[in-house]
């Protein structure tokens, strides 16, 4: 162990700074790698604890566990600004966290020195350090089970009707599953939408590959009196490489009516949208719905959205 560990620290170092999610990796991706800020600082607890020890052997364990948990803090938050300026990278405190729960994991089981609690109360303390690991785990088990709903339910994309639908979309803070106004099932989404220049959501994490059918439909209400002009896009992957123009992409406006507005998107169209090319129905990155310059904050619901032959 003295000498596996220090090479795993070692090849697993670089990674804080290359490699790892982009901004349309998966969530479970995402999730996964998060925790291996716990794994990473585990191993570097157990091994500076083992480094300070041998330096002096008469450590008791607070003083030992104050040293390396304060050591950990400052590695940790040393990683983080390092991490500044590279690749879009910003420091996270939720990282910091991580590591410090390593920290306590590495001490809680793998402590170099005895525990000044034993019996059911070492257990105890033990528990909590495992509930603490389950609930950092707590978004990749939410992210794995919802990818599996949206292959399985697939080509139904969203309909609100399982646990974390809403997570699917984009910006999840302006957003909320209700069981009123609902065209289709027993939930809907409702997007609260300012007065900034575009304001809307988007779907963001759903089965890319469309081909084989011919329609997007949705049904988006509007509690408002009078018309609503929606603007809705939707684009592949190469719209990134393509600078994202408008052109690179498929644009449609509606007039939404007042109450529910039952609405399809040609994915003909959709295929042939973007400029001196054709859109990937293979690999599909979002589909969006905003609005324009709105003099009130409003709010719409949408529900029912699904690939249709």
């Amino acid at each position: 162990m003295r000498r596996i560990i220090p090479f795993a620290l070692l090849l697993g170092f670089p990674f804080f700074f290359f490699g790892g999610p982009g901004y349309h990796s998966s969530r479970s991706f995402a999730a996964a790698w998060d925790l291996g800020h716990i794994l990473f600082f585990t191993l570097a607890t157990w091994l500076l604890a083992r480094i300070l020890l041998a330096r002096n052997p008469g450590r008791t364990f607070f003083f030992l566990f104050l040293q390396v948990f304060f050591g950990i803090l400052l590695a940790g938050i040393g990683v983080e600004l390092l991490q500044m300026g590279i690749d879009g990278r910003f420091p996270d405190l939720r990282d910091v966290m991580r590591n410090q729960l390593g920290c306590l994991v590495g001490f809680a089981f793998f402590s170099p020195v005895a525990v000044p609690v034993a019996g059911v109360r070492l257990r105890m303390l033990q528990a909590a350090v495992v509930g603490l690991v389950l609930l950092a785990a707590w978004p990749l088990a939410r992210a794995v089970i919802d990818e599996r709903l949206a292959r399985d339910r697939f080509p139904e994309l969203s309909d609100f009707e399982t646990p974390f639908e809403r997570l699917r979309w984009k910006d999840t803070r302006q957003l909320r599953v209700v069981t009123s106004p609902v065209r289709h099932g027993r939930h809907a989404l409702r997007v609260q939408l300012s007065t900034a220049t575009y304001s809307g959501t988007s779907l963001f994490y759903f089965p890319h590959d469309w081909r084989g059918y011919r329609w997007l439909r949705f049904s988006v209400y509007n509690p408002g009196s009078r018309e609503l002009a929606l603007h809705c896009r939707i684009n592949d992957t190469l719209h990134r490489d393509h600078g994202q123009r408008f052109e690179d992409r498929f644009h449609k406006r509606f007039l939404l009516k007042s109450g529910w507005n039952d609405l399809a998107l040609s994915l003909d169209e959709v295929r042939t949208a973007p400029a001196g090319r054709t859109m990937d129905m293979q690999r599909i990155e979002g589909f969006g719905i905003f609005v324009v310059r709105q003099p009130l904050p409003l709010v719409l619901y949408i529900d029912n959205v699904y690939l249709a032959r």
